[in-house]
């Protein structure tokens, strides 16, 4: 990755943004993986079947992927979801109890779960801090601070923001984490934005709406990048 100086105008090169689920899925064919906050209430139940959640895209490539999720609708005994896959009610601050039980991941995943998290730097270090897990790839994705659609919504005095939102990290503060962490950064690739859960609500009317903003923005996050919906990151523990 390029080198930061942190200057007020330092110009920023990324690439295009892509499908954040495609890029993250890419990394995961014939691997074992960890998908951390794998549950994702939004997604689970009517989406699964739709290519929307990602835990049910890593099972259609991987060899095993073992969800690791706190929510309590995640039974004691875990849930199965595919053959290969099934989701555990475990700690992703100690991943270390998780490597013992089910064996060490080539891959771990954490779709959009840090932006939940209410400190993030800790959790990282406690990946860097684990000797299970040294070596291991890390790949995650999460919104973006500084996005079109943000934006576009904020000139007419709203905001969207999940309830379980502590923060929001723009390329800069995503590099900054990492570095101090002490975890190597390979790439931070954005993601395009798509309001799947907005059309899936909508009426005929609505969601013809909903499209037309999603391609508009799209076009916008085309031609300049840094303000795509969000990141994603490619790490090595």
């Amino acid at each position: 990755m390029q080198p930061l100086s942190y200057t007020a105008l330092e110009r920023v090169k990324v690439p295009r943004p892509r499908d954040r689920l495609s890029q993250i899925e890419a990394h995961a064919h014939g691997k074992r993986v960890f998908d951390l906050g794998a549950l994702d209430e939004t997604a689970y139940g009517a989406k699964q079947d739709k290519g929307l959640w990602l835990h049910s895209r890593l099972c259609a490539v991987a060899r095993e992927v073992i969800g690791i999720d706190n929510s309590a609708l995640v039974p004691q005994g875990g849930l199965a979801t595919r053959p290969n896959g099934r989701i555990v009610q475990a700690d992703i601050f100690a991943l270390g109890d998780s490597v013992a039980r089910y064996g060490q991941p080539d891959l771990i995943v954490a779709g959009e779960l840090i932006e939940h998290l209410p400190d993030t730097l800790g959790f990282l270090r406690s990946l860097k801090a684990c000797p299970e897990l040294q070596g291991v790839e890390f790949v995650f994705s999460t919104p973006n601070a500084c996005s079109w659609h943000n934006i576009a919504i904020g000139l007419a005095g709203r905001e969207s923001t999940h309830p379980d939102h502590l923060q929001i990290y723009s390329y800069k503060t995503l590099r900054t984490l990492f570095d101090r962490a002490g975890i190597e950064l390979h790439s931070l690739s954005p993601y395009g934005a798509r309001f799947d859960e907005m059309i899936e609500r909508s009426g005929a009317a609505g969601r013809l709406a909903v499209r037309g903003f999603q391609a508009g923005v799209n076009l916008l996050e085309w031609a300049t990048p840094m303000l795509s919906a969000g990141w994603v990151g490619v790490a090595r523990i």
